[in-house]
């Protein structure tokens, strides 16, 4: 059962880095997937409609699921970029803004796919599993520079870094600058606005001056404030991908 779930996982991910080719045409689809196993020769001797049965057992979510798939693959390569640096920058917003450059200029070949993601995940059925995704991509930027905390900061910590990644994400996807350069100045900004967040560690009242930063999280998923998602990260924290 643990060998089959393991190959389950590789497959998923396999279809979904075949099928995004397909995506900026047929948008998150079953049409996009069917595509894309049929550049890779998934299943090739069954037929369209037994593939997609396999699809549909595979991502039970549809369209979100793949999103999901994706941003983790998108994760994972983010890790090992940075990770295989010979340079690192010293600072925690120097160590954060390379991270999400890196990520960034990894997706600029999926742009497409990224920005067709975006209404799907502000879709409110959808809405438990893009806090996942977020929660997890700002989870794992978080442990790639080090951070351990525990206590409230945790907490500050990512939902600081939820709000200046979806802006800058926003930002990015209109960007037509060279090498993402109008991105990266967008981005400087940010982090400046948060300058302090290698060390915050207030009290919750001081969590109310954050909020006229959180426009652009709140916007695109769909959730009331920075206390709700604070809510809600909590309890993905304690769910089983914490």
């Amino acid at each position: 059962m643990k060998t089959n779930t393991l190959d389950n996982n590789q497959i998923r991910i396999d279809l979904i880095k075949a099928m995004l080719i397909h995506v900026p045409f047929d948008g998150w689809t079953w049409e996009a997937m069917e595509q894309g196993a049929i550049d890779i020769g998934f299943e090739k001797k069954k037929t369209s409609s037994l593939r997609i049965k396999i699809f549909k057992d595979l991502f039970k979510n549809g369209s979100i699921d793949f999103i999901d798939i994706f941003s983790e693959i998108i994760d994972l390569e983010v890790k090992e970029n940075y990770n295989s640096l010979e340079l690192k920058p010293e600072r925690v917003p120097e160590k954060i803004k390379k991270i999400i450059m890196i990520r960034l200029n990894l997706c600029q070949k999926y742009k497409e796919a990224v920005r067709s993601s975006i209404s799907l995940t502000a879709i409110p059925v959808n809405t438990k599993i893009s806090l996942n995704i977020l929660y997890r991509t700002c989870n794992s930027i978080w442990r790639i520079v080090g951070d351990k905390s525990t206590d409230f900061s945790f907490y500050t910590r990512r939902i600081s870094l939820a709000a200046v990644y979806t802006s800058t994400l926003l930002f990015w996807l209109n960007d037509k600058s060279d090498n993402n350069i109008e991105t990266e100045f967008f981005l400087d900004r940010r982090l400046k606005d948060i300058s302090k967040i290698s060390s915050f560690k207030r009290p919750l009242s001081d969590l109310k001056k954050f909020t006229n930063n959180f426009n652009g999280l709140k916007n695109t998923i769909n959730i009331k404030s920075a206390f709700s998602f604070l809510k809600k990260i909590n309890n993905i924290k304690n769910s089983s991908i914490s």
